[in-house]
């Protein structure tokens, strides 16, 4: 099996559309779609947790499920947020600093922390 035939397998479970946290609470509709068919469910209280600490241009600008990918570019291996709404809003529920506007490393501890938090509101992307 080459890398990217074993990437591709590894991020299955990746959302196909991502909607805003606004048309999340507007509809209602706490579900989204993955790649490999499964309809993926948010709770509620991830949405609540969201909806306190954006503000109402975040909450119509930030997609979810929020993507954490592998960072590549640091040695020993980490993790990242990009997006500077992304950015900003796990920033504020880890209470890291920020010191790039656009994106936001984390490391082991960072991620299952964040995943403690919104278990199914963050979603793993593997990148080569």
């Amino acid at each position: 099996m080459d890398i990217e035939k074993m990437i591709a397998d590894m991020n299955r479970h990746v959302a196909v559309s991502r909607r805003t946290l606004l048309d999340h609470i507007e509809s209602g509709d706490l579900t989204y779609g993955s790649r490999d068919g499964a309809v993926c469910r948010m709770e509620p209280r991830e949405i609540e947790i969201l909806s306190s600490i954006c503000t109402e241009t975040e909450k119509m600008r930030l997609k979810l499920p929020i993507f954490v990918s592998t960072d590549t570019s640091c040695p020993g291996g980490a993790w990242k947020v990009d997006g500077t709404v992304e950015t900003s809003v796990v920033s504020r529920i880890l209470k890291k600093p920020v010191y790039r506007d656009d994106m936001l490393r984390l490391y082991h501890p960072d991620l299952k922390d964040l995943r403690k938090i919104l278990p199914n509101s963050v979603e793993i992307l593997f990148l080569p």
